[in-house]
């Protein structure tokens, strides 16, 4: 009997020096939707069906000598064919829990690591969701968790600090916020732009204002509210220590969020234009962007987080360079892809207009990053 193996040890597999192959058995519309990524990862997308047909034929297809990992949506079906397989001698596993597992695995990744202070990446793969860790003295401070909050609980026990604020950068679209639920488990304040909750049921948080200031810990280490509108009307990105930007998805390493999900899509990106013309390329060149989302895992750096200096960050993004308001807006407009699955469902739950159990928020979540603005 093949074995089953979790999330965290197909990641260590994926990590490995001589990597895995995956065999996706979901449907071919489901694969080329979203599938599982990763730097020493072969894929693929084969049915069950055609496995059975196959039969020892595969090896034509797949070598003998491949190290396999078959996985579908729940773990059923990947639990079959890994035990086909294994009769055919192969080394092969299955990921037990599926693609729903999957989509909720989470790493820890440091950033920066001193006495003053211990910033963290919070990597959601699946998703490519990113939220901030950073602690200070003995307070940490979180930005944009995700909704599996057990995570940074489990952080900040392991520091022996305390979580005093909670910050959203914006009103999520393409996966639910742990903010509110976090703030009240842990005491802490949660931040989020005003503008950004006019249309919420959610009346207790604290508006975040442009450049706040965020005193941490016991030194003079400061963390900047900069408000940078255009994915969303008040999105807001952070500056941490005048080195790192928390961008949220205003910028990624490669591109910048996309402004039509309230669907005033000229509207916003002529207010995109102007952040990225009065705001954006007004930062230092070596300036470390850390965003709220990655779309590849080419995007991981050699320090094994998702970041760039700006300088980095402008080589890859064209439209940083456009200077014509005209230009730009018809730029943005035709590269604006697929939008995220179920965003409107998910705008809803965060703004606290709709209450879903945790096995349709689970189904809510299952797919890709959408949030950025395709380059060419």
């Amino acid at each position: 009997m093949a074995i089953g193996i979790n999330a965290r040890q197909l990641k260590e597999k994926m990590d490995s020096e001589k990597g895995v192959l995956i065999l996706d058995l979901r449907s071919s519309v489901a694969y080329n939707k979203w599938h599982i990524e990763g730097k020493q990862t072969e894929s693929i997308n084969m049915q069950f069906l055609k496995i059975k047909e196959l039969g020892s034929a595969i090896n034509k297809i797949i070598p003998l000598n491949k190290k396999i990992v078959t996985v579908c949506e729940k773990g059923v079906l990947a639990k079959k064919a890994a035990n086909i397989l294994e009769e055919f001698g192969y080394d092969v596993t299955y990921l037990s829990g599926g693609m729903e597992e999957w989509s909720e695995f989470y790493e820890v990744i440091p950033v920066y690591d001193s006495d003053l202070m211990k910033l963290y990446q919070i990597i959601r793969p699946a998703k490519g969701c990113l939220s901030y860790f950073i602690a200070a003295g003995d307070e940490a401070v979180i930005v944009d968790p995700s909704r599996h909050t057990d995570i940074y609980q489990e952080l900040a026990n392991k520091l022996n600090v305390s979580i005093r604020h909670v910050i959203d950068t914006h009103l999520h679209a393409d996966h639910i916020s742990g903010g509110k639920i976090l703030a009240d488990r842990t005491g802490a304040k949660y931040w989020i732009a005003e503008e950004e909750m006019l249309d919420s049921s959610i009346k207790e948080y604290t508006p975040l204002p442009d450049k706040k200031n965020f005193r941490l810990g016991y030194s003079s280490l400061e963390l900047i509210s900069i408000k940078t509108p255009g994915h969303t009307i008040a999105s807001t990105c952070l500056l941490l220590d005048n080195k790192y930007l928390l961008s949220g998805d205003t910028l990624f390493v490669n591109g910048v969020g996309r402004p039509d999900l309230k669907g005033r899509a000229r509207e916003m990106s002529e207010i995109l234009f102007k952040t990225v013309t009065n705001i954006l390329n007004s930062l230092k060149d070596d300036l470390i962007i850390l965003p709220g989302h990655f779309s590849h895992p080419s995007e991981i750096n050699e320090q094994g987080f998702i970041g760039a200096s700006f300088a980095n960050v402008k080589k890859q993004t064209e439209l940083l360079s456009i200077q014509d308001k005209e230009e730009f807006i018809s730029a943005i407009l035709e590269r604006l892809g697929e939008t995220p699955p179920n965003f409107e469902r998910i705008i809803q739950i965060n703004q606290g207009k709709y209450e879903a159990v945790p096995s349709e928020q689970s189904e809510l979540e299952i797919g890709p990053n959408l949030c950025a603005v395709q380059n060419r």
